[in-house]
């Protein structure tokens, strides 16, 4: 990631901040990237009872107009994205293991852990650079957060 990347990504958090809070949401994530020449903004927010499209609208609204004040600050003619993360996001940054804490979650690790490299649980956190998750039998396993390859929110239909 460049620096200017780096430092868009940090002021736009620093301003969704304080108004997902204010709306009773969690920032899950912020992500700046270039897409076919044109800068790409999207937020990604949280909540419990999840998010609508209306709250992604009233949130947009609020942090368009704070970043509107920001302008000299950010790229030209960026498009602002709001969005829910998605019945199985897969979890990129430290932060989200604490966002998405009681989550139903599936992890795979480079290397087996307690003798598997694929576990279905209830995320527990980040805590002391280990995921904690609780799998479907109540043991609780502390997986060293380097062996994850891959980390994602886990849907499943009770049909």
């Amino acid at each position: 990631m460049s620096k200017q990347v780096s430092r868009v990504e940090e002021l736009v958090e620093q301003l969704a901040e304080p108004i997902a809070r204010a709306e009773g949401q969690s920032l899950v994530a912020v992500e700046y990237a270039v897409e076919h020449g044109r800068p790409r903004m999207l937020v990604t927010l949280d909540k419990p009872g999840g998010i609508s499209v209306g709250d992604c609208q009233r949130f947009s609204d609020l942090l368009g107009a704070r970043m509107d004040l920001e302008e000299d600050r950010l790229p030209d003619g960026y498009y602002l994205e709001v969005s829910s993360p998605g019945l199985d996001r897969v979890l990129k940054r430290d932060r989200e293991y604490d966002v998405f804490r009681g989550r139903l979650v599936e992890i795979r690790t480079y290397a087996p852990v307690q003798g598997q490299k694929k576990h279905l649980g209830t995320l527990g956190g980040l805590c002391e650079d280990h995921v904690i998750l609780t799998d479907e039998e109540g043991n609780l396993l502390r997986i060293p957060r380097h062996m994850i390859s891959r980390a994602k929110l886990h849907y499943r239909s009770e049909i």
